[in-house]
């Protein structure tokens, strides 16, 4: 008697067990088999947001299984996207400046916890502890405490080391290690410290340590290279919901590269991100330690929740497995990467619009291999921006309804140039009854708001005054985490 109510305990919890999971490792599908249907899920979301030109890869246990190109590289031509089609891939480009310094690491000429100011002693922040204690990890990580001045590397024409000059003018809104804040400027520092310890631009450190040891033969790191490759997707804006042919955003312009100037074809990023599941080695052939490659996976500072940032990657967990990833954005491109490291996976998204693309088809892709339902991603994509159209109108309309007044003085006297240490010159002329604020490569277009305010969007440029009355200096607010910067009237 007891040996059958024994028997029959044992048979519960087998059958518990073999209900629930436990003991057990999730049975994935066959990957050829979970990406019936793919093309016909990227072709619907290619319509419903308006992508003229995509290309997706899939690695499962180094074995390609998709890469494709759909579309077309430009808007009303007829040349398709294909495998070796270059797009550009914006700040996935990251986790190749993070490699070059684990490199370097590897190569006894950085240390992680060495500051950098012991690499470049002219190197200096707006804060001074940050001057003093910046190393690559607070750099690779978003820890530094600056403010993205993301208006700047858009503006403002310089070369790399004129724009390492200017940091020292930029201000911070975060004390030193406070939090985690994603700055593109970081990596454009980190990028050219590696230049100076290694003596060669950023660009050929990228072409000599990745490029060519993985045969990475359809990729370059600047727009020049990209339109010289012959094989190029456009970069589109989207003009009354179609896109329509834009300029390539130029990097070397504007003194960065090392935040996002990588340019590659979707062949190309399977053999990277191959590389990424590798032990550092290609062909044989070491390219980074085992060590070093792992850390620069590692998670490295607290983003939110169980989101964590390693250098170059982003960390979370999802369903039980262990997910890097990083987004890329660029004038009229953006992609997504991913990567499942315990499970042999990897994907890469391009497209050649601002779109959620890149992200809905990495989602689904992720889902499908896992053995997961997809989730409705485009829908929900659909749905927020949708949402965040109405929220816009509506911030429009209360923002105008407060409108009001005139300016002290007709629109001329307002005119003349302004000088910030970041900025440099800048010039404010008339144009019917507006005024037009001139950057090297952007303009502002200001409406008069109340009274010596003037507003473009909704944002809220001031212009100051002397006791006799002369306008003196501007006030504009280029990053809106810190108080605006004060430009001062050089000349009429």
């Amino acid at each position: 008697m007891q040996k059958r109510r024994l028997l029959h305990i044992v048979l519960t919890w087998l059958i518990l067990l073999l209900v629930s999971g436990v003991g057990h490792p999730q049975q994935k599908p066959d990957p050829v088999e979970a990406l019936i249907g793919i093309d016909q899920a990227v072709a619907n979301a290619m319509r419903e947001l308006h992508v003229p030109g995509a290309a997706v890869g899939v690695l499962v246990h180094s074995k390609v299984v998709l890469a494709k190109g759909y579309g077309i590289r430009e808007a009303t031509k007829t040349a398709p996207v294909g495998t070796d089609t270059e797009f550009a891939i914006g700040s996935m480009t990251k986790s190749f400046t993070a490699l070059i310094a684990a490199q370097l690491v590897d190569e006894g000429k950085l240390e992680w916890e060495r500051p950098v100011v012991s690499y470049v002693p002219s190197l200096q922040f707006y804060d001074p502890t940050a001057t003093q204690l910046t190393t690559m990890r607070d750099l690779l990580s978003h820890r530094t405490g600056m403010a993205p001045h993301d208006f700047l590397r858009i503006s403002t024409y310089l070369t790399r080391d004129q724009l390492v000059e200017r940091i020292r003018y930029l201000e911070p809104n975060l004390t030193f290690r406070q939090d985690y804040e994603y700055n593109n400027l970081g990596y454009v520092l980190a990028g050219y410290v590696e230049g100076k310890v290694a003596g060669a631009s950023w660009e050929d450190l990228v072409r000599q340590r990745i490029f060519t040891p993985l045969n990475m033969t359809r990729s370059n790191v600047s727009a020049v290279e990209l339109q010289a490759s012959g094989d190029f997707a456009f970069p589109h804006d989207m003009v009354n919901g179609n896109p329509q042919p834009t300029a390539f955003y130029d990097y070397q312009k504007f003194g960065v590269g090392p935040n996002g100037a990588v340019n590659a074809s979707v062949s190309d990023m399977l053999k990277y991100l191959a590389f990424q599941l590798s032990d550092g080695t290609v062909d044989g052939k070491r390219v980074v330690s085992s060590a070093q490659l792992q850390h620069l996976h590692t998670p490295s500072v607290l983003v939110a929740g169980d989101t964590r940032y390693g250098f170059g990657w982003i960390v979370e967990s999802y369903h039980g497995h262990t997910v890097l990833q990083h987004g890329g954005s660029v004038h009229g491109f953006t992609s997504h990467m991913l990567l499942l490291p315990d499970d042999g996976i990897a994907i890469v998204v391009l497209n050649n619009v601002a779109s959620s693309l890149p992200r809905t088809i990495s989602s689904s892709l992720r889902d499908r291999l896992l053995g997961l339902t997809p989730d409705d991603y485009l829908g929900k994509t659909l749905a927020q921006l949708k949402q965040d159209k109405q929220n816009d109108l509506q911030r429009r309309i209360t923002f105008d309804a407060k409108a009001s007044g005139h300016p002290s003085l007709p629109l001329a006297a307002y005119a003349g140039t302004y000088f910030h240490p970041a900025y440099g010159d800048i010039h404010v002329t008339v144009q019917g009854n507006r005024l037009i604020v001139h950057f090297d490569a952007y303009e502002l277009q200001l409406r008069q708001y109340q009274h010596d305010t003037f507003a473009w969007d909704e944002n809220l440029a001031q212009f100051q005054f002397d006791s006799s009355g002369n306008v003196t200096q501007l006030l504009l607010p280029l990053e809106p985490s810190v108080k605006p910067f004060k430009f001062l009237r050089t000349s009429k």
